[in-house]
């Protein structure tokens, strides 16, 4: 089985260089719940006891967070920047890849070794609920595995103990809309069904509505990705997630959000425990030229001398001799000391994707400026802060500058003038910008999926690096583009990555693009 294959990635991995985190990997990435074929085939408790392992693997609750997103997503979206100076300075952040297997590890161990037992051993048959409910856990997961990477496997993941072929991203895409439509269209028969209750560690608490409303937001998300790439397909799934009897989310009470099982939040072990995570000078830019009332919730003001007392952050992929340098700076807000939960997907997210499709003249069920309003309302509702009527009325304040008090070839100007108010008379790219610069901040810390937006929309408008280490790989004007494969994939399973290379489209490095990061207009 593939799960083999994956297994040899821990101790490949074994070999990080990071400081204060890395002591036990390995154990944080051991599968602790055994799942084998004859378990699977016991009675439903067991197979309700697998879908809530593969919660924590949704988007993960512990310290295999860091190297899977902290120092990907979050870093490339600029939400979040290391003061750490890992390797000398040449990693992840100044696209020197130093971290890239983990995310595909952790999901292919966790999410895809649990959903091959399902699809060989009749859980589709005997358990239909269990099993459409691990198909929404699935495309979750993966559809995260597939943005970074690119071409993975998945069709033929488990048909062979040594070689699985890779499948193009656009046909991955395809198999998440059909595994929605099955998961959606058998749990429409069991929404008074309690059978998820005592497996469900999520905050939907083993409502089937609201699952079936996730997987219908989960839907709209992926259609929206997809919009360059195959703009009539995007249509058509936006529309059909919308026109179902669920719906989607339209309340915070709907949101997703995945069960910290009594961990601490690994973004406040990451910042305040390990001093690895410090908020970035994008952040500060954004939400301090806006005067944010969002920016003392996600973050704390500085301790180091030069900028006591501010809101002050580090700008991506700069020189940085010592840890010592910026680590006083911001670190991330106290409302992650006592979280419990984290974040998967939300109706402020939701809110602003049915604005981009209004903007686009799909059929959201109403407009762009009302669905923009409601994902700004909504996100203020969701972490506690107050003033968005004055808030979104706000058609002056734009981006700040930013000046670094250690090295001011860090400084920058700010990156756009974009304002908060609506302005209907504006051209749909100038509303997009709104749309998406908006969404970015209400995303926090979601990084993966705030950078999967930007590539395919180019907003917010982010700083490149200062330091590019890539040695020409990677357009420094451009950003980063993409995770390159595994190297433990080349080592383990050449045969198979190189189909995926093949259908990458260009060599396997961060300057690549995937296929629905098309490089086009927006409009």
């Amino acid at each position: 089985m593939m799960k083999r294959i994956f297994n040899t990635i821990l101790a490949a991995t074994a070999i990080l260089t990071l400081t204060n985190c890395t002591d036990n990997f390995e154990e944080i990435n051991t599968d602790p719940y055994g799942i084998t074929d004859e378990s699977a085939e016991q009675d439903g408790n067991n197979i309700g006891g697998f879908v809530r392992a593969m919660q924590a693997y949704v988007r993960t609750i512990d310290a295999g967070l860091q190297v899977e997103e902290n120092l990907t997503g979050d870093a490339f979206s600029q939400f979040l920047v290391p003061p750490t100076p890992f390797v000398s300075n040449r990693n992840n952040v100044t696209y020197n890849f130093t971290w890239y297997d983990r995310q595909m590890n952790l999901k292919y161990n966790n999410i895809m070794s649990y959903m091959g037992r399902f699809e060989t051993n009749n859980v589709q048959e005997n358990y239909p609920n269990f099993f459409s409910w691990g198909l929404i856990h699935k495309v979750f997961a993966m559809h995260k595995v597939t943005d970074n990477y690119g071409p993975i496997m998945y069709s033929q993941y488990n048909s062979s103990p040594s070689f699985v072929p890779y499948d193009s991203q656009e046909e991955v895409y395809n198999q998440f809309f059909a595994e929605l439509d099955l998961a959606v269209s058998t749990l429409e028969t069991y929404v008074d069904n309690t059978d998820f209750v005592q497996f469900d560690t999520s905050t939907l608490k083993g409502d089937v509505s609201l699952w079936i409303k996730a997987a219908n937001s989960l839907r709209l998300r992926l259609a929206m990705r997809i919009v360059k790439a195959n703009p009539s397909l995007a249509q058509q799934e936006a529309e059909k997630a919308i026109a179902n009897q669920y719906g989607v989310m339209e309340n915070n009470s709907d949101n997703l959000m995945m069960s910290l099982q009594g961990n601490m939040h690994p973004l406040w072990m990451f910042s305040n425990s390990w001093q690895d995570t410090r908020m970035s000078a994008t952040m500060e830019s954004v939400l301090g030229g806006y005067d944010d009332p969002r920016l003392p919730i996600y973050f704390q003001p500085a301790s180091d001398e030069d900028v006591s007392g501010d809101y002050k952050g580090i700008r991506q992929g700069i020189a940085i001799a010592s840890k010592n340098t910026y680590v006083n700076f911001s670190p991330i807000g106290k409302m992650f000391s006592t979280a419990e939960n984290v974040k998967i997907m939300t109706a402020s997210e939701v809110a602003f994707l049915r604005a981009e499709g209004a903007l686009r003249g799909w059929n959201m069920g109403g407009s762009a400026e009302d669905f923009y309003k409601m994902g700004v309302q909504l996100s203020f509702e969701e972490f506690g802060a107050a003033g968005v009527a004055d808030y979104l009325a706000d058609a002056t304040s734009t981006f700040a500058d930013y000046t670094d008090p250690k090295n001011p070839e860090n400084d920058f100007s700010a990156s756009s003038d974009i304002t908060v108010a609506w302005d209907d008379a504006v051209s749909n790219e100038r509303k997009l910008e709104r749309i998406i610069t908006q969404k970015w901040i209400s995303l926090f810390p979601n990084g993966q999926e705030a950078w999967s937006e930007f590539r395919r929309t180019g907003y917010p408008r982010l700083i490149p690096v200062v330091v590019n280490y890539s040695g020409g790989l990677i357009d420094t004007d451009e950003f980063v583009r993409r995770t390159p494969f595994p190297t433990v994939e080349y080592n383990t399973h050449n045969e198979g990555v190189q189909t995926g290379v093949d259908l990458l489209g260009g060599p396997d490095n961060g300057g690549t693009r995937v296929w629905w990061d098309t490089g086009a207009s927006n409009f």
